[in-house]
C-alpha cells in the first residue's frame, strides 16, 4: 500500500522563496547570469525530486521509503518499535511531523499525509 509523503508549508516556502530570489537576481543582476543560472539549476535538481518522489510503500515483506533520489527499506519482520516524533534531525521527511520505524539493526524516519491510516496498516504487518 502506497502512502503519499507529507510536505510541510515551510518546505514549500523555502522552495518558492529561493526560486523567487534566484529569478529576481537573474532579472536585476545581469553581470552574474552564468552563476545564477547554475545555482537555479542545481537547486531545482536537488529540491524537485524531494517534492515529487516522496512516498512510503508497505509491501508484503518490507516498508520502503522513497524520498528524492534516495530509497531506504526495512523488513517488516525486523521492526521492533514504531513511534511518532518531531525530532528535527536529518531524515527522509519533508515535515517535522515524523514517524520513526525502528528495526533490529537500523532506524528510518518518514512523514506521511495519512499518519493514522499508515500506522494502522503497519500494525497489520508487524508484531507491535
Amino acid at each position: 500500500m502506497k502512502f503519499k509523503g507529507k510536505i510541510a508549508i515551510w518546505v514549500w516556502a523555502v522552495f518558492f522563496g529561493s526560486n523567487g530570489l534566484l529569478i529576481y537576481e537573474l532579472i536585476f543582476s545581469p553581470d552574474s547570469i552564468a552563476v545564477l543560472l547554475a545555482t537555479l539549476f542545481l537547486f531545482n535538481l536537488i529540491f524537485l525530486p524531494i517534492l515529487v518522489r516522496n512516498y512510503v510503500f508497505i509491501g508484503e515483506d518490507e516498508v520502503m521509503i522513497c524520498f528524492g533520489f534516495s530509497k531506504d527499506a526495512i523488513k517488516l519482520s525486523d521492526i521492533v518499535k514504531v513511534y511518532e516524533t518531531h525530532n528535527p534531525i536529518a531524515s527522509s521527511a519533508a515535515s517535522l511531523d515524523r514517524i520513526v520505524i525502528k528495526g533490529k539493526n537500523n532506524e528510518i524516519m518518514c512523514s506521511v499525509k495519512e499518519k493514522a491510516r499508515f500506522l494502522e496498516e503497519l500494525k497489520k504487518y508487524t508484531k507491535e
